[in-house]
Order: C-alpha cells, then sequence, then structure tokens
C-alpha cells in the first residue's frame, strides 16, 4: 500500500472520529429533551416506585 493512500485512509479515520465526537457532545448539550407522552401531566418523569421490601440506592 503507497505512503499517501495511508495517509488518506488515517485522514479518513480521524475526521470520522471527529465527526462522532462532536455528534455525541452536541446531542449531549442540546439533545432533545427525555421522550414522554406529551401531556405534560407529569407522570412520565416520575420515578417507578421500588419493589416491596427493598429500599433504592441514595443518589450521590
Amino acid at each position: 500500500m503507497s505512503p499517501t493512500l495511508q495517509l488518506v485512509l488515517v485522514g479518513v479515520l480521524v475526521a470520522c472520529a471527529a465527526v462522532y465526537v462532536l455528534r455525541a457532545t452536541w446531542r449531549t448539550w442540546f439533545g432533545a429533551a427525555k421522550p414522554g407522552c406529551g401531556s405534560g401531566c407529569g407522570k412520565c418523569a416520575a420515578p417507578e416506585p421500588a419493589a416491596p421490601g427493598r429500599k433504592p440506592l441514595p443518589m450521590a
């Protein structure tokens, strides 16, 4: 394989990795809100109750 072709392939791989990281960062910062039913009642965001006899771990 020629050095020029290797350089082009490495450049494409680095560009793809950069796009992936930028896309993940964008979706983290500016992504859509958590999906819900859209009724606005607030039940979608409520945590599910723990099973009887179990205690949830404290959130840090």
